[in-house]
């Protein structure tokens, strides 16, 4: 089983959730920022054509599929593999490690709404999660501020669930002046299991992966 695909010309790990934690360990072993991100469908079809977000997204660390959907367009058949990304499996087991080793996270959104929509999520997956800093960045004009703001906290890693491409543009920018050990992107991946949760939901995530496979198998 090959480690990466690629994905309407994005290049993805193709790991089991225990293989991307060991990766992780030795990114807390590094002195700079290392970055890891989760992709949906939805940030796939809006951004791979963007040539500059491409190139971003080429460059970090680990790139994970974060629906089955990503790995079944690359004709992944591993159940394992299949499972772990429907289950979340290795977000779950990152919260866990964060909380279990009382690492320090610091939360990052646009909005005070998703903020404390993502805040409620990750409390979902472990109650016990040590948030010492909460930020808001709608646009570029705050990044000074919150890049002190993530510092003075002494931060292990940054979890964010910014939209892209801005989250991407954001780290870009700004990684050589973070005291933080990961960044972890991973708002693509709250959304979807929120609006799964209701018969409407369903509904659309049914046609969006039909549109999402169409558009993937045609840019193969």
């Amino acid at each position: 089983m090959t480690d990466n695909i690629e994905v309407m010309g994005i290049r993805l790990d193709c790991l089991t959730a225990k293989e991307t934690m060991v990766r992780m360990m030795r990114f807390l072993e590094d002195d700079s920022v290392d970055i890891i991100e989760i992709l949906s469908m939805d940030v796939l079809m809006k951004n791979s054509e963007d040539e500059q977000w491409r190139e971003l997204v080429d460059g970090f660390g680990l790139v994970l599929p974060g629906e089955p959907e990503i790995l079944k367009a690359a004709d992944i058949g591993d159940r394992t593999r299949l499972k772990e990304a429907e289950n979340r499996t290795f977000l779950k087991l990152f919260i866990k490690y964060l909380q279990k080793n009382q690492k320090k996270v610091f939360l990052l959104a646009e909005t005070e709404e998703i903020l404390n929509s993502a805040a409620e999520a990750l409390a979902g997956y472990s109650g016990g999660l040590r948030l010492t800093g909460r930020g808001i960045l709608a646009d570029d004009s705050r990044e000074e501020n919150v890049v002190n703001d993530i510092n003075g906290t002494e931060t292990d890693c940054i979890l964010s669930v910014l939209a892209s491409p801005y989250q991407e543009q954001f780290i870009d920018r700004n990684k050589a002046l973070l005291n933080a050990k990961i960044w972890f992107g991973c708002g693509a991946v709250f959304g979807g299991e929120q609006e799964k949760r209701f018969p409407i939901g369903r509904v659309k995530h049914f046609f969006r992966k039909r549109l999402f496979w169409w558009r993937a198998g045609k840019e193969q």
